[in-house]
């Protein structure tokens, strides 16, 4: 119908897809028009820029607090964009020919459905291994994830790849009351056959028997959703994906490893000082699905290698560390078998398209949207190091929104010199200095104590205190200070964090002696995962980017920025109703906040009051120079932007006072009916009253008096007639409100639907032209054969004729001629008879 529908997120993704494929068409005809070397028609525009580019990667930033849907969201965008490529095959297949449908498959139509299969099927996987149920959320991302999805320049999906952020793996060793650990657990013990318990030594172990995961009390999810329904799910995606039964096999021993290490008991020897690692059915089983020996299991676990310039010692650990260096383990093996099992999808949904480089330059013009999809803000009773690396997250996000949606926007309005009321904002890079800022922010400060040898959380905070303190967003009252707390003033509130084990969650390193252990397994699928293990003592001493892990996150979220600010973005803000996860339950005051926390107020002032879509004065003349036509009596097509800008500006107004005028007309028509059957005076009284009373009407972004004729119209100023129609010619780029832009698309459609008809109609006009000739060709010819034949018969049939007459009248004169003889007189008879002799 051409109308736009409400914000949604088909809209949202429908949007982005249409960006990329408008992208990559003014992409590919600037191309032409730059080897025409200024022939093209841009290139004749007044003040015209040279860079035809414009941005057609896209970028779609799903956000919200924990339990807003943001993983449902990315599901449902993932979806559109998968069915939006095979419409796309579909057309072009369509486009191939007539038969197309009725080819057979070929091997890239089975590969192109294969990937789009595979881009959603991975989903499944994921949500299994880094998705966990939480006190707001039953189906919560524990990770972050950014997918980038490869487009070719026919809009079909050709490939992807998947980046993880920060699985949160302190989650393997403990949940609070009514959470859960990872779903994968949970699904695999309740759908495992018997062929997988003999195998995997569970025998008859049941949930409750794990200590990873009947700590909370907590085995089932609120949402109703069946584990072993996913683990089917799960297992059925895998299939897709590439897992051979082998891969899944090995996969998913080591979570009944993980499992069993949980369980795993140390007794305390030497008066406490020293330990030894219990012989039993969990430290067996771990020490046999590991593929290594019960002794070299417990010598990693109660032993440390010491790393000092003298050389390495060895330590014997008490009880206290051992479980700690058991939960290393546990961490260890579970982070890197996620991180193998994102590099085998990725493997398998990666095309050498999708994999083109940064701007998606390829032979035929590929183009991609990236997909974000990360934790939302996090606030708990207690929040702790991967609280506070969450909401450094959101900040960034925020900071990005804020630059995009205020900063950028005002800054490039200001630049190009158009109208435009400054508008404030709040901006949030202060809470990003306190937390990443060199030597003084808090993770500088926390790298800092992971570097040297007597790094503790106890100097940490005491250094926390003392650079920090003075921060205006920092608070570290009297009250929190025994108990080495502090707070920040993130954008959406205050929040309070425990430093305790900050410290060796921000080295998160596998012990050398553990290392040791996996380099000497014997289980093939353990060798794989050792890229990924993060060893005590890899790169040296002092080097913070091998044992920071904020330092790291901190490197992959700044490059995170630079990918997104490489794109044109689109925003996805997931709000929560309730707390209480019910269906149909509004808390306003909830959702307000939420709204202003996240800057959306302020962001629907701006796309108020801005103008969200803009162009180069290059491609705007290459799209919209047909418009110059409109309402012109065969005049040339006008070349010149500013006469260009008038001529749309102009019909826009035209259009907008058409609606208003058609939407007053029918109000006043509804005052009418109400009044029922009145005298005819007191109708034209209440029809004057109306006109009367009538406001001025104004235009709501601008503030400007809408002119109701042609005449007030032309009597504005250039600008303000730009202003009242709702674009802007800047100085080097024409900015439109989403208003006008759609008016303007519905213009340019209408005006190249009617050239399309003009050129169908000539072209059938010549089509039958040529049929009609042939035709009537065909018809002289067969025409003269017809009247041949008729002719022929014609003359036999008067040759027919002609021989019957002929003997006809032979028959009658022999008759005629004997009676006449039979009649003569005797003397006549005689008289022949004698001249007959005579002549004998």
């Amino acid at each position: 119908t051409g109308k736009r529908l409400p914000p949604h997120a088909y809209l949202t993704a429908d949007d982005a897809y249409r960006a990329m494929m408008r992208g990559i068409e003014m992409n590919l005809a600037g191309g032409v028009q730059r080897r025409e070397v200024k022939r093209s028609r841009a290139a004749q525009v007044k003040g015209a820029s040279d860079d035809n580019e414009t941005c057609t990667n896209q970028s779609i930033l799903v956000s919200g607090e924990s339990g807003a849907g943001k993983t449902v969201t990315t599901k449902i965008v993932l979806n559109y964009f998968a069915m939006l490529s095979k419409v796309s095959q579909q057309k072009a297949n369509e486009a191939a020919g007539g038969d197309a449908a009725n080819k057979p498959a070929t091997p890239e139509d089975e590969n192109q459905v294969r990937v789009e299969q595979q881009v959603l099927d991975s989903n499944p996987i994921l949500e299994a291994f880094g998705n966990a149920r939480t006190i707001r959320n039953d189906n919560s991302s524990r990770f972050g994830k950014y997918i980038d999805i490869r487009f070719s320049s026919s809009g079909k999906l050709t490939g992807a790849s998947i980046d993880t952020y920060l699985l949160e793996k302190v989650r393997l060793i403990h949940q609070t009351e009514g959470e859960r650990n990872f779903h994968v657990f949970y699904q695999f013990l309740e759908s495992a056959s018997e062929d997988d318990r003999d195998e995997y030594f569970l025998g008859d172990m049941q949930l409750e028997d794990f200590a990873l995961v009947n700590q909370s009390g907590t085995y089932d999810r609120r949402d109703m959703v069946s584990d072993v329904d996913m683990h089917i799910e799960m297992m059925d995606a895998m299939a897709i994906m590439g897992f051979t039964p082998g891969m899944i096999r090995d996969i998913m021993r080591l979570v009944v490893a993980v499992l069993y290490a949980g369980n795993m008991t140390f007794t305390e020897t030497n008066r406490g000082e020293t330990c030894i690692l219990d012989e039993n059915e969990a430290s067996l089983a771990v020490a046999s699905l590991l593929g290594v020996s019960y002794e070299k299991l417990a010598a990693s676990l109660t032993c440390r290698v010491l790393f000092l310039r003298e050389g390495n010692i060895t330590k014997e650990l008490n009880s206290r560390q051992a479980y700690k260096a058991s939960e290393a383990l546990i961490k260890s093996i579970y982070g890197a078998n996620f991180d193998y099992i994102v590099r085998v999808i990725n493997q398998s949904i990666h095309t050498e398209q999708a994999g083109s480089g940064p701007r998606g330059r390829t032979k035929e013009q590929s183009a991609y949207i990236g997909v974000l999809d990360i934790f939302g803000f996090e606030t708990f009773e207690i929040n702790t190091f991967e609280q506070l690396c969450i909401n450094y997250t959101n900040e960034t996000l925020q900071q990005h929104f804020n630059k995009h949606v205020f900063k950028m926007e005002q800054q490039e309005y200001e630049r190009e010199g158009i109208l435009w009321k400054f508008i404030s904002f709040p901006d949030n890079q202060d809470v990003l200095d306190l937390i990443d800022m060199k030597r003084v922010g808090i993770l500088a400060v926390l790298d800092e104590q992971c570097i040297v040898e007597w790094g503790s959380d106890d100097k940490f905070v005491q250094q926390l205190y003392m650079r920090c303190g003075p921060h205006d967003r920092f608070e570290a009252t009297p009250q929190q200070k025994p108990y080495r707390k502090f707070s920040v003033d993130h954008y959406a509130g205050l929040v309070e964090y425990s430093t305790e084990e900050w410290v060796e969650k921000n080295k998160d390193q596998l012990p050398a002696a553990s290392v040791e252990l996996l380099q000497s397994s014997d289980f093939g699928h353990v060798g794989k995962l050792q890229s990924f293990v993060r060893a005590e003592g890899a790169g040296g001493r002092g080097s913070v980017a091998t044992k920071s892990v904020g330092a790291k996150f901190s490197e992959q979220l700044r490059d995170l920025r630079r990918r997104i600010d490489a794109t044109a973005p689109h925003y996805i803000r997931c709000l929560k109703p309730n707390d209480e996860l019910l269906p149909d339950e509004f808390d306003p005051k909830q959702i307000v906040e939420q709204l202003r926390y996240s800057g959306v107020l302020e962001a629907v002032r701006v796309s108020r009051a801005g103008y969200p879509t803009r162009y180069p004065h290059g491609q705007f003349m290459s799209r919209y120079y047909m418009l110059g036509d409109l309402g012109q009596d065969g005049t040339k097509r006008n070349k010149d932007m500013l006469q260009l800008v008038k001529f749309i500006a102009k019909h826009v107004w035209e259009a907008d006072i058409k609606r208003i005028q058609a939407r007053d007309a029918v109000t006043l028509n509804q005052n009418m009916e109400r009044m029922g059957s009145g005298t005819y005076i007191r109708k034209k009284s209440a029809q004057h009253n109306v006109i009367k009373k009538k406001k001025k009407r104004m235009n709501a972004q601008s503030n400007i008096e809408i002119p109701e004729t042609e005449e007030e119209f032309d009597a504005l100023d250039f600008g303000t007639r730009c202003a009242v129609a709702g674009l802007q010619l800047g100085r080097t780029k024409v900015f439109l409100r989403r208003e006008a832009f759609d008016r303007i698309e519905s213009l340019r459609v209408a005006i190249l639907g009617k050239s399309a008809r003009v050129i169908q109609a000539k072209m059938r006009g010549r089509v039958q032209r040529l049929r009609y000739l042939r035709l009537r060709k065909a018809t002289v010819k067969c025409q003269a054969m017809i009247r041949y034949f008729l002719a022929n018969l014609e003359v036999i049939r008067a040759r027919k004729k002609a021989r019957v007459e002929k003997w006809a009248s032979t028959t009658i004169q022999l008759a005629y001629r004997r009676y006449r003889f039979r009649n003569l007189g005797a003397d006549r008879k005689e008289m022949m008879l004698q001249a007959a002799i005579t002549i004998q």
